[in-house]
């Protein structure tokens, strides 16, 4: 580029710079947001989420979605590794949570069933006493793998 094309160029933005129409700012954003703290104290505001948070833990049984919540400490280590276990015997690990997975399909469906007939039947029962047993021994988990803890 030579001398008069780059002070054409100049020019030219300059002009475009010094003919841009300036617009407040309340124009286009709305009013400004107060950049000063709230007036609300902290006792206030934590006050107000307790408050919040109380009303949606009383939330009737009827707007809920799901069984209501289990208190903390409400199942035990055993009882949650053997429903695990039966849930991983009963083939639910290796197609629950998958991409493409149908619960409608007959073999998922099938698979369910066994669940639910496992974990409502006396096998629960008798997990739970192994892996209290199994505790009492060492400490056991289900395998990473999908597989029942081994007995």
């Amino acid at each position: 580029m030579n001398a008069k094309q780059v002070l054409a160029l100049s020019l030219l933005a300059w002009a475009g710079f010094a003919s841009a129409q300036t617009v407040p700012a309340e124009a286009w954003v709305g009013a400004p947001v107060p950049t000063t703290a709230s007036m609300a104290s902290r006792s206030d505001v934590m006050s107000g989420y307790v408050a919040s948070a109380a009303t949606s833990a009383r939330t009737p049984q009827e707007l809920r979605v799901g069984p209501a919540d289990a208190p903390t400490g409400a199942v035990s280590r055993a009882e949650t590794v053997a429903d695990l276990n039966l849930w991983l015997r009963a083939g639910l690990g290796q197609t629950a949570y998958r991409e493409g997975y149908d619960p409608t399909r007959a073999d998922n469906r099938a698979r369910m069933a066994m669940y639910q007939r496992l974990r409502n039947g006396p096998e629960y029962a008798a997990e739970v006493a192994r892996m209290e047993r199994r505790g009492r021994e060492t400490a056991s988990t289900a395998s990473a793998a999908g597989q029942p803890a081994s007995e």
